[in-house]
């Protein structure tokens, strides 16, 4: 055998030795390596990690987001026919406008006039009225004179003509009304302060009643739509007292207003699984217009004797372990105030606790563990 040939061979040796021995190794490495959970439940002592946690006064607060939106958006239709004289220098996309504001002028001469016949029909209709009252009068004076004390009848006193008369008057006089109704409709305005989102109306434009020539909301009717997790909805439905603050930043200047809870939606959606609420603002609002941005903090009442957990420790089934006197789990079930995803606020701790926040399977009460406290 040459020298190469045993080369060779003791190279072979060298790795296949090499081999054996990883693979030894490997083994006892293995069978020295105990994972958690597989020896007897009553042997194993586990190691975990905890936070020491004590009650304290405690205030739920949470932010979210929303859209300011207007409840409400009213078309602008005049209820009467004519050509456009004056149109109010607000009255643009944009545009904000007050209470009775007379945001466009329809040319009312014809209404004038209709007002001024209608005034001469109902002076002719009270003309009418007289006349046939006093021929009833001079009808029964007449009759008195020849049957003495007899009643009149109805004929001879001339009642038909009478009531006629009456009647001739009161739809002249309702007429007149309806004609300066019509006449004051020549000026048109809103009973509320608000903004115009679109104007379609200039001077000199012939208008027609009943249609369309812009969109406004009402100022008032302003509010901000959000949406909610299932858990932030239960417990703002159930708050008694809410501190809540509506922020917005709008042409460059950023503004903060006081808010309150106005509507909630009854069902979550089904895709998201978000719920919406409605916002609206304490006091009126003008300046700002639907679709801007809006930040809303929401604060509770302050709350005593409540502890936080974070929200690791909540194991399966709603329960928290604990570290009772020993080194020992304690299974606890909390009662919990408020939940995000961060922490649990729970009542029911008196004193200051040790609590698991590792996830653990397989664990029982009394089983004995080693802990790593953060």
């Amino acid at each position: 055998m040459n020298k190469d040939h045993r080369i060779g061979f003791i190279q072979l040796g060298l790795v296949v030795i090499f081999i054996f021995g990883s693979f030894a190794l490997s083994k006892l490495l293995k069978s020295s390596y105990e994972r958690p959970g597989q020896n007897d439940a009553n042997d194993r002592i586990l190691v975990v990690e905890t936070v020491r946690v004590s009650p304290q006064d405690y205030r739920i607060t949470f932010d979210t987001t929303g859209v300011v939106r207007a409840r409400n958006q009213i078309n602008i239709v005049p209820e009467v026919s004519g050509r456009i004289i004056r149109v109010h220098e607000s009255f643009f996309e944009g545009g904000s406008f007050n209470t009775n504001d007379i945001l466009f002028e329809i040319e009312p001469r014809d209404y004038q006039l209709d007002v001024k016949r209608l005034d001469a029909e109902v002076a002719r209709a009270s003309t009418a009225l007289e006349l046939a009252a006093a021929e009833s009068e001079a009808a029964q004076a007449e009759w008195k004179q020849l049957n003495g004390e007899d009643e009149v009848p109805g004929l001879v006193a001339r009642k038909p003509q009478l009531a006629e008369a009456k009647a001739n008057l009161q739809a002249a006089l309702a007429q007149l009304e309806d004609a300066n109704l019509n006449l004051e409709r020549t000026k048109y305005s809103l009973p509320f302060s608000g903004r115009v989102i679109s104007s379609n109306v200039s001077i000199g434009q012939y208008v027609m009643a009943g249609q369309s020539y812009g969109v406004v909301f009402d100022s008032s009717s302003l509010e901000v739509s959000a949406s909610l997790v299932d858990q932030q909805l239960e417990w703002l439905l159930d708050a008694e007292e809410l501190d809540i603050n509506i922020s917005v930043t709008f042409m460059g200047k950023r503004q903060h207003f006081p808010g309150q809870l106005k509507r909630a939606a009854s069902s979550l959606d089904v895709g998201t699984r978000f719920a919406t609420v409605y916002f609206s603002f304490k006091d009126e609002v003008t300046e700002l217009l639907p679709g801007v941005f809006a930040e809303i903090t929401i604060k509770g009442t302050e709350m005593q004797g409540v502890t936080l957990i974070p929200a690791s420790a909540l194991q399966s089934q709603g329960l928290v372990w604990r570290v009772a006197t020993g080194q020992v789990l304690e299974m606890w079930t909390p009662q919990m105030v408020y939940v995000d995803d961060d922490v649990i606020a729970v009542t029911g701790i008196d004193i200051e606790a040790e609590i698991v926040t590792s996830r653990i399977s397989g664990a029982t009460n009394g089983m004995q563990i080693t802990t790593l406290e953060n």
